[in-house]
């Protein structure tokens, strides 16, 4: 797990120096060294966190097939030591027993194709001094981040804004469209940036630059909807379970490979109560677990549970307890950890763990997330799916829809939805209704984010506050992200799971866990995540839908006997921090800096409505409370982590 950055120059005679100092803007993803490659048409930069083969061996940037091919790399290839048996089987020699020198040798093999054959997470880009091109490319789920510029003379990459923004000749504007992205999701929706012409490689894409072909275009080479196929699959119920056991098991082994100490981030639910268990059961020694809570222990309050669990496997537990002022007074800290504004409440927290084995001398924390993403963990999305499969198969409610679109229909279906003398059938009928005709939506879409109700409320309180700037941006501008057509109703399940990995997931969950854990030199994994694990799962589902089964229905009963039934058949909580009181705290705290801000100056708030922005908004619906909190964040970001100084910097 590393830091990396450099540029590619269409002519040596545009060339500038790559520095130390440009290097040390990603020291913290990469404590234990750093080195540089220069030659006449590319410059790289890594800092290494030393995690597999801890000697000089893995020092990057690293060449291979005498200088022909260069690399800096940040990742870890999981499956390194089978795919390093198979290269030396076609002839290939190591001199490490790095996973990058076996990444070099899979690409001089198989080329582009390489990327299909590793198991785990990475970004890196490769150099090919004889063709003259640079290969960049990232993992299939987007576990580690990969930003690029180009313009006609130069492109630059690096991991994190921070490490790319100082390789730029100029500081890029602000992308409008995407600032109305950000305020209705609280993320930055991939491949989108914030600055203009800056971009994200997607997760599952590579990207091949040339000198004759400059201005190529990321290419998808794997996506969550397009599973692959595996013959002899079971179609039984116990052979499905036994399976889903099996492919967790053997994705928790290969992310225990590790040269350094491995710590478990533990909630005691499912998802990383699994990782635990496993994980305990193969290693000799006792894992250090971390368990996150609140002053008071709050009924939300996860470390009885993680504690109980702990004990049980055999593990040693570390709470970490979070007070309100602690993240108020971090949050200018926390913002700049982020790299991207992500507006999630549990970000806090998310750090804090990472930051505890940090301080413990732990570098590797194995987590839970993905588990809710792969087998329906999350209510909202098992009823976005169903919506849209009656969307999809009933000609009445194409014609009912319209009409709930009143705000008074519309609260009359929220209470129904949630009414407790409402029979079911009438809840579950008004809870699909509820919301899908009211925002402005492309008829060439699936309905997934119109039910929640943060998204929903942006489209009326954003016209309330929004300045000239921003009034030219059409309705359907929200959607762009979850803009892949409409399917038919056999392909429905996989299209909303890919929409989730797609948005959600990549850019909320995975860029805020990679953020806040390479900003302390720890390398967060992901088991659930394993591409072996989500491909045999997507093919299972494939001849056997479970998405009726209920919440996790195959999770839980794949993991009957490896945790106690408690844990089984304990209802899903979440991540659940003292919200109100944090956002609210920090609103009241920096929401000041909204009042002469570089978000008024570029007409993106109307600077009369900052006195209802900061007093008024959090003090109203939740909603509010959050669009405040965004726009606080956003401000804090734009200048700690572009750099603001003058109007002319947010407008080009």
């Amino acid at each position: 797990m590393c830091g990396i950055l450099g540029r590619f120059y269409r002519s040596p005679a545009h060339r500038s120096h790559l520095t130390k100092h440009d290097v040390a803007t990603l020291t913290h993803r990469g404590p234990d060294g750093s080195g540089v490659y220069t030659n006449s048409h590319v410059q790289f930069g890594h800092t290494r966190l030393a995690i597999i083969d801890l000697t000089e061996g893995g020092h990057q940037p690293m060449t291979y097939e005498n200088g022909r091919y260069v690399i800096t790399y940040n990742g870890e290839v999981y499956n390194y030591l089978e795919v390093r048996r198979e290269l030396e089987a076609k002839g290939e020699r190591f001199v490490s027993s790095s996973d990058t020198e076996v990444l070099l040798a899979a690409y001089k093999v198989w080329g582009r194709e390489c990327v299909s054959r590793f198991r785990g997470m990475f970004a890196f880009a490769l150099w090919d001094e004889r063709e003259k091109s640079l290969f960049l490319a990232r993992d299939r789920c987007g576990e580690k981040p990969l930003f690029y510029y180009r313009d006609n003379r130069c492109l630059a990459f690096a991991s994190e804004l921070k490490g790319l923004l100082p390789l730029l000749t100029s500081r890029p504007a602000l992308d409008l469209s995407v600032v109305d992205m950000y305020l209705h999701y609280q993320y930055v929706p991939e491949p989108f940036t914030l600055l203009q012409d800056v971009w994200k490689v997607p997760a599952g894409h590579t990207l091949t630059v040339s000198l004759d072909k400059w201005f190529a275009e990321p290419v998808r080479y794997w996506s969550v909807e397009e599973s692959t196929k595996i013959n002899g699959l079971p179609t039984d119920t116990p052979g499905i379970l036994r399976c889903i056991r099996d492919g967790l098991e053997e994705a928790v082994k290969l992310t225990l490979r590790s040269d350094v100490p491995v710590g478990i981030a533990l909630s005691g639910g499912i998802d990383s109560g699994a990782i635990a268990a496993l994980a305990q059961k193969h290693s000799s020694e006792p894992l250090h677990a971390f368990s996150v809570g609140y002053p008071g222990r709050p009924p939300y309050d996860e470390r009885e549970h993680a504690q109980r669990l702990a004990k049980q496997l055999g593990m040693i537990v570390h709470e970490v307890e979070l007070p309100v002022e602690s993240f108020v007074g971090f949050f200018p800290q926390l913002v700049c950890v982020m790299d991207e504004p992500i507006a999630d409440s549990a970000a806090f927290g998310h750090y804090a763990v990472p930051k505890a084995a940090a301080d413990l001398g732990i570098k590797v924390l194995l987590n839970g997330l993905g588990g809710d993403e792969i087998f329906w963990g999350y209510p909202w999305v098992t009823q976005t799916l169903m919506t849209n499969l009656s969307m999809t198969t009933s000609p009445f409610l194409k014609t009912v829809i319209p009409l709930t679109a009143s705000p008074g229909m519309q609260r009359l279906l929220g209470k129904a939805s949630r009414h407790p003398r409402v029979p079911s059938w009438c809840q579950r009928w008004a809870s699909l209704l509820h919301g899908v005709g009211t925002v402005p939506k492309s008829a060439q879409q699936l309905h997934f984010y119109e039910a929640d109700p943060n998204f929903r409320a942006t489209f009326d309180i954003k016209h309330r506050v929004y300045g000239p700037a921003m009034r030219t941006i059409g309705g359907d501008n929200p959607f762009r992200p979850t803009d892949i057509g409409v399917r038919h109703v056999e392909q429905l399940p996989a299209a909303v799971i890919r929409m989730l990995f797609d948005t959600w997931l990549v850019s909320n969950c995975l860029s805020l866990g990679d953020r806040v854990s390479m900003s302390v030199g720890v390398e967060t994994r992901v088991p659930f995540l394993d591409a072996g694990l989500i491909e045999l799962v997507m093919a299972l589902r494939s001849q056997q839908p479970d998405h009726t089964f209920g919440q996790k229905a195959w999770l839980r009963a794949a993991l009957k006997g490896l945790l106690p039934e408690d844990v089984l058949t304990r209802r899903k909580s979440g991540f659940q921090p003292p919200v109100w009181k944090w956002l609210s705290g920090v609103v009241e705290r920096y929401g000041n800096s909204l009042y002469e801000s570089s978000l008024v100056e570029a007409g993106i708030l109307d600077g009369t409505k900052i006195d209802d922005i900061v007093k008024e908004m959090p003090r109203q619906r939740l909603p509010d409370l959050y669009f405040a909190y965004k726009l606080v964040l956003l401000e804090e970001w734009h200048k700690g982590v572009v750099g603001y100084h003058s109007p002319a910097e947010v407008l080009a």
